[in-house]
């Protein structure tokens, strides 16, 4: 008798809990939207030119890699012919430094041999003032010929920069994606030469309302979206802060992670998101639609409340908003529906 009455108990109790399972609610309507976009790369640059020349070299083609190559290189003739100038500057004041050097040693020696002589009264003052001017002419030289030096050596180590840049550098990994020069070419300083792309990183730009944002911040750090056909992680990049007043649109990147196949621009992008909508949503069972006038049944009510119906579903109906009806509010499904 025991287990029948206790049987019987946990068959109420579990009808309860489906019932309080079941229970009809008023809650916000929401509405699913699938936003699409299209990938590029995270990253773009121009390559210019930073010393006018002819291009002798191009060394990639649009779609390249770009590795360890130079990307172009510009005649380097007359940078090397500088170069040459001005070392063969600074070995001739190398031979100037050594002579006024060999100099300033015999005339310090003569100074002071006159400084002796001066001393013991067998030199005038002015045999030993002359020597003494002498050898600080001769110093004053030296200083002017080290000074004349090392605007020679900066400017050696100007050219050498100069000559680096004939050889046009871009970031390893890159992909070429337009091509704007070619052997032959004269090109001067600030010129475009290529446009590359950073592919390792493809994001996806996408204009949203703030509904839609919201939708996305939903979902996560990361969450799952579809790029042409296969389901992939993805994240938001960026949210741009400015607001587009004509388009009433938020300007953000979303950033793919770990797609198997080759990145590259134009990649369909496709992401469901949940946001809410206007209205209020009900079960479709909570609503009774005799002579065409919709109505709903507050639990523990006896009075219908007539509703406005905005769209609807198998399951459920979105309605408008009523004060009458606040979110959470429990419904029961009319009797004689």
């Amino acid at each position: 008798m025991k287990q029948k009455i206790f049987f019987m108990y946990a068959i109420l109790m579990a009808m309860s809990g489906q019932v309080f399972a079941d229970e009809m609610r008023v809650e916000k309507a929401v509405k699913e939207v699938v936003l699409r976009g299209y990938t590029r790369s995270i990253k773009t640059a121009t390559i210019s030119s930073e010393v006018s020349g002819r291009i002798i070299k191009v060394s990639y083609e649009i779609g390249d890699t770009i590795s360890r190559e130079p990307l172009a290189a510009i005649d380097p003739t007359f940078i090397d012919l500088d170069i040459q100038s001005t070392r063969i500057a600074l070995s001739g004041v190398d031979t100037q430094l050594q002579k006024i050097q060999s100099r300033i040693s015999y005339l310090a020696k003569e100074f002071q041999r006159k400084e002796q002589l001066f001393t013991k009264g067998r030199a005038t003052e002015v045999i030993r003032d002359a020597a003494l001017q002498e050898l600080d002419q001769a110093r004053l030289e030296e200083e002017s010929i080290q000074q004349e030096k090392q605007t020679l050596n900066v400017r050696d180590q100007q050219l050498q920069e100069k000559k680096e840049r004939h050889a046009v550098t871009a970031p390893a990994d890159w992909i070429v994606t337009q091509k704007m020069v070619e052997a032959g070419e004269i090109v001067q300083p600030g010129m475009p030469m290529a446009v590359i792309q950073d592919f390792r990183q493809m994001v996806v730009p996408l204009s949203l309302s703030n509904e839609e944002l919201q939708g996305i911040r939903k979902k996560g750090e990361r969450f799952e979206a579809v790029l042409e056909g296969r389901k992939v992680q993805a994240s938001i990049h960026y949210v741009n802060p400015d607001f587009n007043e004509q388009t009433r649109k938020i300007h953000i990147q979303l950033r793919i992670h770990d797609y198997p196949e080759t990145h590259r621009g134009g990649l369909g992008f496709v992401l469901p998101v949940v946001v809410e909508s206007e209205g209020l949503r009900i079960p479709a069972a909570a609503l009774t639609n005799r002579y065409e006038n919709p109505k709903v049944l507050i639990k523990g009510s006896k009075e219908a409340i007539p509703v406005t119906v905005l769209d609807a579903s198998d399951s459920n109906v979105t309605i408008a908003n009523d004060p009458g009806l606040p979110i959470g509010t429990i419904l029961t499904e009319p009797k004689g529906r």
